[in-house]
């Protein structure tokens, strides 16, 4: 004999039912997302080159001290409010996560890095309006003599 509230056990179940689905929909599509400054996700981002100049040596027999210098332009009535250096395939991506005080239109900077390998090294600038600007720059680390005791 049926109770008069199975039918509001079925629906509680199923409403469990395709609240579980969802979540498991999400937690797939989390899963497959790059993974935060990996550089697939970089890649992905399509940011505009215009604007930033990156100058790094595409040969770096050291990498403990490779020097960086970089130049942020901002579109024409647009302000820089930050910029970050990332390095992709380096223990820890973001090398540094900078906020300017006063917004300025034009900025030039100049600093040496440490990078695990070889890799692309990022440049990505903030602006005012909610947009970025990027650009990838590849150097070849190699090894130094001191590791083979010649």
């Amino acid at each position: 004999m049926l109770h008069p509230d199975t039918s509001l056990h079925r629906r509680t179940c199923l409403t469990g039912l395709g609240a579980a689905a969802v979540g498991v929909l999400s937690a797939s599509r989390a899963l497959a997302a790059p993974e935060p400054h990996s550089q697939a996700e970089l890649q992905a981002r399509g940011l505009p080159t215009q604007g930033v100049e990156v100058t790094l040596p595409p040969l770096a027999d050291n990498s403990n001290a490779i020097p960086l210098q970089f130049t942020l332009q901002a579109p024409a009535g647009k302000q820089l409010l930050g910029f970050e250096i990332i390095a992709p395939e380096n223990p820890n991506r973001v090398i540094l996560r900078l906020k300017l005080g006063q917004a300025p239109t034009r900025f030039k900077f100049s600093t040496r890095i440490r990078l695990a390998m070889t890799q692309e090294v990022w440049v990505i600038a903030h602006l005012n309006d909610g947009s970025s600007l990027g650009r990838a720059t590849h150097t070849v680390v190699t090894a130094t003599a001191c590791f083979d005791e010649t």
